[in-house]
């Protein structure tokens, strides 16, 4: 697990680095990168995991078996990708071309989890120590954004509503779209399990400092995450009706604790939490807004006439400057037309495939789980 354990922490450094960089006001390629080198931190824990597997392959003790089809199209989807770097090779910045190939080999993460064994006890202390740092470096990062909020250190983005933090050099920033609903919904679980009070406050401190950033930052996507957790978080692990009352309630204290702490100071600069969650919903839902798609639309034009030329295998490792997109535009943000343009319907395909894949084995894998538990609790 030492690679993992080193991949993680570069992940959760790479993830605070914004804000250190923004608190002292230097470049975060600088945190990010490497010195001398160039090459991103997280590269190189994803090399490292990559040689590790090949290194492991010496070993055929603690192999798992019949995980040979998704291990066999994560290997096609590399050569696929491969070849997609090679015939577009310099084609625009080899930085980052580089850098997106390499993003690619993460692959290799799920190829060394589908081919050895890991004791079972190991991956729960994992996910404990993962939860308890990431929800540290939410704390962190979320805590700053606040009171660069609140001392009017902040800019103000998308219809001048959604406030972030501007950062010298920041063309690339390791986001936390992942970490943020995974601390949420661990944090709920371990909230009730753990032991030690200050992990249990850690915890707590964590979801309300996720409460603030929503309210905030007028994240769309996160908004729904978080609810479809809670959601999740009450139906899955209530087996009666007490349960799912405690439950309920639980998540009415830490709600009503969060409007206590920072309601007053929240509606002082404007964004009173209940209407800024509702304006987010209405939003949201008022497709007819010219807003609404914030301008995303003429990308994603530009990414479907491009993947038109090149249905099968998409434009490989290009951007959309190359295609006609003005200059200062965005990229098209919607992860299937994206991926069409990149790597066509081939590329796409596969991609899918193996999320389908993994979806249909972690299905399996929970209710072996549910099974488990409910023989131990007989």
């Amino acid at each position: 697990m030492a690679k993992y354990k080193f991949l993680i922490f570069v992940y959760l450094i790479s993830v605070i680095s914004y804000s250190v960089a923004n608190f002292l006001g230097i470049d975060v390629q600088i945190l990010y990168r490497v010195p001398f080198i160039g090459i991103r931190w997280i590269d190189v824990a994803i090399l490292v995991v990559a040689g590790s597997y090949f290194y492991s392959l010496t070993r055929t003790y603690d192999l798992i078996k019949n995980n040979s089809l998704i291990i066999s199209w994560c290997f096609i989807y590399l050569l696929f990708e491969s070849f997609q770097l090679l015939r577009s090779w310099q084609a625009t910045d080899t930085a980052w071309q580089i850098s997106g190939f390499l993003c690619t080999l993460s692959f290799f993460i799920l190829i060394d989890l589908s081919t050895f064994k890991i004791i079972e006890d190991k991956i729960i202390v994992f996910l404990k120590n993962l939860t308890l740092w990431g929800s540290i470096v939410l704390i962190i990062s979320n805590v700053y954004l606040f009171y660069s909020f609140i001392s009017g250190n902040v800019i103000f983005t998308d219809l001048d509503i959604r406030v972030a933090i501007d950062v010298i050099g920041a063309k690339e920033t390791v986001s936390t779209v992942v970490l943020t609903p995974f601390v949420y919904a661990f944090s709920l679980y371990f909230i009730k399990n753990e032991i030690k009070l200050w992990k249990k406050v850690v915890y707590i401190a964590a979801i309300l400092s996720i409460y603030v950033s929503l309210v905030i930052t007028f994240q769309r996507g996160n908004l729904f995450t978080i609810i479809l957790l809670t959601i999740i978080y009450i139906a899955m692990f209530s087996r009666k009706p007490y349960q799912a009352f405690s439950k309920l309630f639980g998540m009415g204290l830490l709600i009503c604790i969060f409007y206590f702490l920072f309601g007053n100071t929240l509606r002082q600069k404007g964004y009173d939490p209940i209407e800024k969650i509702v304006e987010t919903v209405q939003f949201s839902m008022d497709v007819n807004n010219p807003d609404w798609e914030k301008g995303r639309s003429i990308p994603i034009e530009y990414a479907v006439l491009a993947w038109k030329k090149n249905l099968l295998i998409g434009v490989g490792y290009n951007d959309l400057y190359h295609y006609g997109l003005p200059v200062g535009m965005g990229a098209a943000h919607n992860f299937v037309i994206a991926s069409l343009f990149q790597r066509g319907i081939i590329g796409t395909g596969i991609y899918l495939l193996i999320l389908f894949i993994l979806f249909g084995n972690s299905i399996k894998f929970w209710s072996i789980l549910r099974r488990e538990e409910s023989y131990q609790n007989d």
